[in-house]
C-alpha cells in the first residue's frame, strides 16, 4: 500500500514539474508574441507657440532643452515641416489629416475655430481601431457639443476651456498654477504648474492602460501666454541677461523639456519605449519673436506670419520597433496633414470612415524603405480677416519655392531667410504657384458660406453655455472680433455679434444673460480688481420670431427671457445695451428647454 502511494506521489510530482517546466518555457515565448502582436502606442506632444528656433539642437545659444535635444538625436527629424501660423487651424489639420479650411477652421475665435461636426479626428480613427484614447491640455476646436474632444473620439479628456488659460470659455480665474481642468463631466481642481499637471495626467493614463494599445494627444498650454514658470526655470535666463519676457518663455520651454524627459523615462521603465510612436511638434511659429527678441534660426517671421518663421516648426518622430531612429533629417516638404495617414499606416488602422485626407503616408520615407519623394505643392493659411480674400494670409510651399500672399516669391533653397523677393524676374513661376493656390482654394471652399451651429434642446447637452468668444460678426464677411478672454469681461469690453444656433426640439426655452461667469453668482454691478464699471441698462434677446427687451437690475446676476422656438437653424442675438444705446453681446448665455 505504501509503495502504491509513493508511486502515485512520484507520478503526481513528475506531472507537476512538467507543467511548471512548460509554464516557464512557454510564458516568456507568449510574452514575446504578445509584444509582437500588440499594436504600437502613439503619443503626440504638441506645444503651443514654440518656434523652430526655441530648441538648443536647432542652434539656439541660450535655451536649455537636453531632452528635446536627445529626442532630436534619437529620432527622425522632419526638418521642413509646416503647419498653419495660428493655433486652431493647425490643430484641426493635424487631427483630421485635412486642410484646416476644408474642416471649417481658419481662425481662433468667432466659431471659426470649430471643426465641422462630421469631421473625424485621429481619436475617432484610433478608437475605431481598438485603441483607448485620451487628450490632455488645450483643445481650442470648440467648447460645445458636438465640437468638444469628448464628442470627437476621445475616451478621456483633461483640458482647459477655450484656447489658453484664462480665456472666456475657461474655468474662471484659471492661471499657470493650481488650475481647474474639465474631465468630460466636471471641473477638477489641481495643484501645481500647468505643464506639470498636464503631463502628470498623461503619466497616470499610461500607467492605467499600459496593457492596452492607446493613443494620447498631449497639447500643452505652454509656452502660450500667460507666460511664466517657477523661478528655477526662469532665473538662469535672467542671469544670462535676456529680457524678462524671453526668460519666462524659455523657462516654460525648459519645463516642457523636463517633463518630456520624465515621459521618456516612464516609457523605458514600463518597457514600452520601443513600441511607442512618440511625436513632438509645435502648432505655429514663435510668439516670443515678435520684437526679434528670440533666436529664430535665421527665418523671417513669427506666429501669425506667412513667412517660414510663422509656419515652419520642429517635428521629431521616434519609434524603434518601426525603424524610425538614427537622428536623420528629412529635408523634403512635409506638413501636419501627413501625420494622420502616416500613423494609420504604422498602426495598421483602416480608414473605415472613407474620409479623403489631404496628407500623404510618410512611413516608407521615415523608415528608409522608399527614397524617391513625390513632388508636392502645399498651402498654409490663416484667414483671421475676410474669408473671401484670395491669397490673403497664405503661403504656397514647395521644396524650392515660397509664394507669399500671391505676391512675393522666394527661392527658399538659396534664400532661406526670405530676404529677396524675386517675383518680378520669375512671372511664370508666380503664375504656376498662383494657379496651384486657386485650385486648392476651389477644392476647400464649398462650405465657406456655412456656419458652425451650436445645438440647443439636444439630449447630450441639455443646458448650453454660450460665450461671447463664439459670436459671428453682425455684418457678413466682416473681420471676426469678439470678447475672448476673462480680462475683456473684467474690463467690460464691447463687441456685438450673433451666435449660430440649431434648435433640435421645438418648445419653450429659457435664455439667461450674464455679465459675469454664471458660477460666480456676481451681480451686474459687482466690482472686481481691475474691473471697469459698466452701466448696462437693458438686456435683449432676438431669435426666430421673438424680440424681447428687459430692464437690467444692477443687483441681479442675470436677466432671464422665455422664448418659444421651432426646430431648425437660426441666429441668436443676446445683448446688453448701456445708457448710450451701445450694444455688446452678453458675455455668457445659458439656454435650457423648459
Amino acid at each position: 500500500m505504501e509503495n502504491k502511494i509513493n508511486i502515485t506521489t512520484h507520478i503526481f510530482l513528475k506531472w507537476l514539474l512538467s507543467c511548471l517546466f512548460i509554464l516557464f518555457i512557454v510564458t516568456p515565448t507568449e510574452a514575446i508574441e504578445r509584444k509582437k502582436s500588440k499594436k504600437p502606442n502613439v503619443i503626440i506632444v504638441l506645444t503651443d507657440d514654440q518656434g523652430y528656433g526655441e530648441i538648443a539642437a536647432h542652434g539656439n545659444p541660450y535655451i536649455k532643452t537636453p531632452n528635446l535635444d536627445k529626442l532630436w538625436g534619437d529620432g527622425v527629424r522632419l526638418d521642413n515641416f509646416h503647419v498653419n501660423s495660428v493655433c486652431s487651424p493647425s490643430r484641426a489639420a493635424l487631427l483630421t489629416g485635412r486642410y484646416a479650411s476644408r474642416t471649417g477652421v481658419w481662425h481662433t475665435l468667432g466659431s471659426r475655430n470649430m471643426i465641422w461636426d462630421n469631421e473625424k479626428t485621429m481619436a475617432d480613427y484610433f478608437k475605431a481601431g481598438g485603441y483607448h484614447t485620451m487628450m490632455s491640455g488645450k483643445w481650442h476646436l470648440g467648447d460645445n457639443y458636438p465640437y468638444r474632444p469628448e464628442d470627437k473620439g476621445f475616451d478621456e479628456v483633461f483640458r482647459i476651456g477655450g484656447g489658453s488659460l484664462g480665456q472666456i470659455a475657461d474655468y474662471w480665474g484659471n492661471g499657470l498654477w493650481d488650475g481647474h481642468y474639465w474631465n468630460g463631466a466636471k471641473w477638477v481642481e489641481t495643484k501645481g504648474f500647468c505643464t506639470d499637471v498636464q503631463f502628470e495626467a498623461v503619466f497616470n493614463f499610461i500607467k492605467e492602460h499600459k496593457n492596452e494599445a492607446f493613443f494620447t494627444y498631449l497639447a500643452t498650454t505652454a509656452p502660450h501666454s500667460p507666460i511664466g514658470a517657477d523661478d528655477k526655470y526662469v532665473d538662469p535666463y535672467l542671469k544670462m541677461g535676456l529680457k524678462e519676457n524671453v526668460a519666462k518663455f524659455y523657462g516654460m520651454v525648459t519645463n516642457i523639456d523636463e517633463n518630456l524627459g520624465k515621459l521618456r523615462h516612464l516609457l523605458d521603465e514600463l518597457h514600452m519605449a520601443d513600441n511607442t510612436i512618440l511625436i513632438f511638434a509645435s502648432d505655429n511659429g514663435s510668439a516670443c519673436d515678435k520684437q526679434g527678441d528670440s533666436y529664430n534660426a535665421g527665418m523671417r517671421g513669427h506666429k501669425g506670419d506667412c513667412y517660414d518663421g510663422g509656419h515652419r516648426v520642429p517635428c521629431f518622430i521616434y519609434w524603434p520597433d518601426g525603424k524610425i531612429t538614427g537622428g536623420k533629417d528629412i529635408k523634403q516638404v512635409t506638413a501636419h496633414i501627413d501625420l494622420l495617414p502616416t500613423l494609420l499606416s504604422a498602426c495598421n488602422i483602416k480608414n473605415t470612415f472613407k474620409t479623403n485626407v489631404d496628407g500623404i503616408n510618410l512611413l516608407p520615407y521615415l523608415s528608409g524603405k522608399e527614397d524617391s519623394w513625390p513632388s508636392r505643392t502645399l498651402v498654409t493659411e490663416s484667414k483671421v480677416n475676410s474669408r473671401t480674400k484670395l491669397f490673403k494670409s497664405s503661403a504656397v510651399i514647395t521644396d524650392e519655392w515660397r509664394l507669399v500672399q500671391g505676391e512675393e516669391l522666394f527661392n527658399i533653397q538659396t534664400d532661406p531667410g526670405q530676404k529677396e523677393d524675386i517675383s518680378t524676374g520669375n512671372p511664370e513661376k508666380v503664375k504656376e504657384l498662383k494657379n496651384s493656390y486657386t485650385q486648392w482654394y476651389n477644392s476647400v471652399s464649398s462650405k465657406f458660406d456655412q456656419k458652425q451651429l451650436i445645438p440647443i434642446g439636444h439630449q447630450v447637452e441639455k443646458e448650453v453655455l454660450l460665450t461671447a468668444m463664439d459670436v459671428f460678426p453682425l455684418k457678413e464677411g466682416a473681420s471676426a472680433k469678439t470678447v475672448w478672454n476673462q480680462k475683456g469681461v473684467v474690463k467690460g469690453q464691447m463687441n456685438h455679434g450673433l451666435w449660430a444656433i440649431d434648435v433640435k426640439e421645438e418648445g419653450t426655452y429659457e435664455v439667461a444673460l450674464y455679465r459675469w461667469h454664471p458660477s460666480l453668482n456676481y451681480a451686474f454691478n459687482k466690482s472686481v480688481p481691475k474691473s471697469r464699471a459698466v452701466d448696462f441698462t437693458e438686456g435683449q434677446v432676438i431669435i426666430q420670431n421673438n424680440s424681447l427687451t428687459k430692464t437690467i437690475s444692477p443687483k441681479a446676476f442675470n436677466t432671464i427671457f422665455q422664448v418659444t422656438l421651432q426646430k431648425g437653424a437660426c441666429t441668436l442675438d443676446a445683448n446688453f445695451a448701456n445708457s448710450k444705446g451701445e450694444k455688446t453681446s452678453a458675455y455668457y448665455v445659458i439656454i435650457s428647454k423648459i
